[in-house]
């Protein structure tokens, strides 16, 4: 099978601190891909989540459980995916003005 991916984007669903599982965890990440023909399949269970340690950042863990990890990336491109999870976070922090 071939698939021919034309584009990647990314929706950001912030989790509120009453709702965290973990105080580190501060969002979900759904990651879409979408292929020439017009067919698309996501990917869904990334966190993302601040280091405990001062001046750390922010990371994202790809989809898995205790166990198991779901996707496996290639580590180039899992570093430009995880960069643009971490814009996307970003972007979604910022408050809107009305």
């Amino acid at each position: 099978m071939k698939l021919n991916i034309r584009e990647a984007t990314i929706k950001i669903k912030l989790i509120s601190e009453t709702e965290r599982k973990h105080e580190n965890i501060l969002a979900d990440a759904f990651v879409t891909f979408k292929e020439e023909e017009g067919g698309y399949f996501t990917v869904s269970g990334f966190k993302i989540w601040k280091s405990k340690f001062e001046g750390g950042g922010l990371n994202v863990t790809v989809p898995r459980n205790k166990h198991f990890e779901f996707c496996k990336f290639e580590p180039a491109f899992w570093r430009r995916l995880k960069l643009e999870i971490i814009k996307a976070y970003e972007y979604e922090e910022i408050p809107i003005i009305g």
